[in-house]
């Protein structure tokens, strides 16, 4: 296995369990995933933010230095 790798283990009904560590996704601008489900978490590059999806819209929590 490669370093760095996360693995998904497939537990039944449609379930994943991820194991190793987290990734999100990256866009850019308002080419966000097509068919995002309810929870997808991502970094934009264009706004500087992390956007999440509730299922309906999505939420932005813009990144500043502190």
């Amino acid at each position: 296995m490669a370093k760095n790798n996360q693995i998904l283990l497939d537990i039944g009904k449609g379930l994943t369990l991820a194991v190793g560590l987290p990734t999100i996704g990256i866009w850019e601008g308002s080419n966000r995933p097509k068919n995002a489900k309810r929870g997808t978490l991502g970094f934009n590059t264009e706004t500087n933010s992390v956007e999440f999806f509730d299922g309906t819209i999505w939420f932005r929590a813009q990144m500043v230095k502190a």
